[in-house]
């Protein structure tokens, strides 16, 4: 994000200006709220069930009552209430200029240029003319905002116009008519539900009076007629069974006597019983027969033992024992035929038992069959008045039907505009604003050469001993820059300085791929921060086709490099001053000697020869290999070459192309120095024990670092 700010700063400008020219063109709009709650409590005027059971209170239905409040059904009817009340929405039509709109319009506009470029695109079809009512329709609903917060039974019912009166009206309308709608609901069930009931009923009523009648026909047709709830079989059974045992009773009764009786008459006795106690015949005969007794005891005991008296009164005794063995006999008789009535009786009860018997069979056969026709219409009796008390309910019900939901706020006015809000439009400029950066960006990393320039350069495998940044060149010639170490460039150089003492490097080399990438400057400044660290320094220009170190070291010399070659001048004499520096500065110029002749000279070695003698670091500003050659010569009289490489201007293959050539003659590259490198690619100095080292870092974000933050490159 360092590296690409200025990309970043334009790419918010244009985001920014483009949310707010659209914030201050866009039209206003106003949007009204209206509260619905649902009701979990109902009023019940009468006690009874209703016929539309109320709503279950849970997130399904109340998701289902907010798709019926968005319906076209429930927007008919608003659209029939606004006319009522002489609303015309289609006057006051909202125009959506929202951002998201906007997107969407471009989305379409770019889609549409695509589908038309193309030849085999279908044209599109034509919409369809529609009514004014399905227009409204549509208006209402696309303005409309139904809406609930998921911990509550309440319904939000929002509407977005241009006028706050309009979008307060249109939101009670929705509300109004959301209400109404339950009512409606609950009449119609009411009247279906009384119209089928009263209808249903007319058939249970034939149904149950022809199932009555059939129950009370067999009923009398079998004789199942009952007393207190019990059948006339039974209770003729019961009475013979009842009378069957007392005959017995009597039978045992009877039997018994006239044994007694008989055993009794065997022993000359007059049983005790109260048939013979109540005998009158018997009882006077009994008496006479004591007073014989008596008066005959008496006799005898008054010793008249010859006495008339005493045959009277024995033949009398007899006579009336005589007369009582025959009462006795009577009453014995009586008593037999007493328990021969009494066993006819019991014959013939028996026979009556048993047709009672046969005829309660029967009955209870005839009550299977009757209990059947019992439930059946005890059933349809049950359903009757089950449907009878339903219907009667339900008139109950007719007029008093009340909504299952209440609308405890009604939509107000708006006070204040909903749209365009400036939270919206800025999050759109944000959004904009990353858009345009994000493509910037990638464009520029995609484009820039200094990524790739590093990590081709790190393939290589040949060192990267400097990374100079990026300067104006107004800045770059000054000696206060180039040997103050406390700047990027005095620090840069200063390291590329020590790494060569450091490895005891004393004639150096410079060349690049192209023309232009700075060696000449990097080499003059080199010599200024040698020169400004108290060490006799030297550049000379080797680069006989280009010269451009006179002008760029602001000199204007006498002599010039290839003085050398006359013999009556004096060597040092081609050596000048720098005016800026207490370097020295050997310039050169154009002739028509071939350079690759005078590089290859004796005089121009035996001059590099003395330089080194003389001087504690001799830099060679060699051509570069875009126009020749002429480097490798140098690079063989230099203890080592360095490579300058501009991030900005050189291609990452010809780099790579000069350095392979360098390389397949023999004269590889001792290090490679990077010109106008980004502030975020620096060299720290790491000493070990047993050589210096230097390492390139750069930040942790840079695509090109690789899996680590520092990757060591000189040594």
């Amino acid at each position: 994000m360092r590296r690409r700010r200025i990309t970043i700063a334009v790419a918010s400008a244009l985001g920014l200006s483009a949310a707010w020219f659209g914030y201050a063109n866009a039209p206003s709009s106003y949007v009204s709220q209206a509260v619905i709650v649902l009701d979990v409590r109902r009023v019940q005027a009468i006690p009874n069930e209703s016929v539309v059971s109320p709503l279950p209170q849970d997130s399904p239905v109340l998701r289902t009552q907010l798709d019926i409040i968005g319906s076209r059904t429930l927007a008919l009817n608003v659209v029939e209430r606004l006319k009522r009340e002489g609303i015309d929405v289609e006057e006051h039509r909202l125009v959506d200029w929202s951002p998201l709109t906007l997107i969407r319009s471009v989305v379409g506009f770019v889609a549409s240029g695509n589908a038309g470029s193309s030849g085999e695109a279908e044209q599109a079809p034509q919409p369809t003319t529609t009514n004014s009512d399905e227009r409204m329709i549509d208006l209402l609903l696309s303005n409309l905002r139904v809406s609930n917060d998921g911990r509550s039974y309440t319904i939000f019912i929002s509407y977005a116009s241009a006028k706050p009166e309009i979008s307060a009206s249109v939101a009670n309308a929705f509300a109004r008519s959301y209400l109404a709608h339950q009512i409606d609901i609950q009449k119609a069930a009411n009247r279906r539900v009384s119209d089928w009931l009263g209808e249903t009923l007319i058939g249970l009523r034939a149904q149950l009076e022809q199932s009555e009648q059939a129950l009370e026909h067999f009923r009398q047709g079998a004789g199942l007629i009952q007393t207190n709830g019990v059948s006339l079989q039974s209770m003729a059974v019961a009475a013979a069974n009842t009378e069957t045992a007392r005959v017995k009773g009597a039978l045992a009764t009877a039997e018994a006597r006239l044994e007694v009786v008989k055993r009794l008459a065997g022993e000359q006795d007059v049983p005790a019983l109260a048939e013979f106690l109540g005998s009158t015949a018997i009882q006077t005969l009994h008496t006479e027969h004591s007073r014989v007794e008596r008066e005959l005891d008496t006799l005898k005991k008054s010793g008249a033992i010859r006495s008339r008296q005493i045959d009277l009164l024995t033949a009398e005794k007899e006579a009336l024992g005589r007369q009582i063995g025959v009462e006795v006999d009577r009453l014995i008789q009586s008593l037999a035929n007493e328990a021969d009535i009494a066993r006819e009786n019991l014959a013939a009860l028996g026979q009556s038992l048993q047709a009672a018997q046969t005829e309660l069979s029967e009955a209870n056969n005839a009550e299977l069959t009757a209990a059947q026709l019992q439930r059946e219409a005890t059933a349809n009796r049950a359903i009757y008045e089950s449907y009878l008390v339903r219907y009667k309910q339900t008139i109950e019900q007719d007029g008093f039907e009340m909504p299952e939901a209440q609308l405890i706020s009604p939509a107000q006015p708006a006070a204040a505009r909903a749209s365009p809000r400036p939270s919206n439009w800025l999050l759109l400029g944000i959004g904009l604003a990353g858009c345009f950066a994000a493509f910037g960006i990638t464009w520029r990393e995609m484009t820039d050469r200094r990524l790739r320039i590093l990590r081709d350069l790190e393939a290589t495998g040949i060192p990267v001993i400097g990374a100079v940044p990026r300067l104006p060149a107004r800045r770059f010639g000054k000696v206060e820059t180039v040997a103050d170490q406390a700047t990027p460039l005095g620090l840069a150089l200063s390291g590329i300085r020590l790494s060569l003492r450091a490895r005891g490097k004393k004639v150096v080399a410079v060349t690049s791929a192209g023309s232009g990438r700075g060696k000449t400057s990097l080499a003059l400044g080199l010599v200024r921060s040698a020169a400004a660290a108290g060490l006799k320094a030297v550049v000379v220009e080797a680069d006989l086709r280009n010269p451009s170190l006179a002008s760029t070291a602001g000199l204007k010399p006498d002599e010039w490099l290839d003085g050398i070659l006359d013999s009556e001048l004096a060597s040092d004499a081609v050596i000048h001053r720098d005016p800026q520096s207490q370097a020295c500065i050997v310039p050169a110029r154009s002739r028509k000697v071939a350079p690759e002749l005078f590089l290859q000279s004796s005089a121009f070695g035996q001059f590099v020869a003395r330089l080194r003698e003389n001087f504690e670091l001799v830099v060679l500003d060699a051509p570069d290999l875009e126009r020749a050659n002429d480097a490798v010569v140098i690079a063989g009289l230099a203890d080592c070459s360095l490579f300058v490489v501009d991030c900005e201007r050189d291609r990452s293959e010809k780099v790579v192309d000069a350095l392979r050539r360098m390389t397949a003659i023999g004269s590889a590259p001792d290090g490679i120095i990077l010109n106008r490198a980004s502030k975020d690619v620096t060299l720290e100095p790491d000493f070990s024990p047993e050589t210096t080292s230097w390492s390139l870092k750069r930040q942790p974000g840079d695509p090109a670092s690789g899996q680590g933050s520092v990757i060591r490159i000189a040594r």
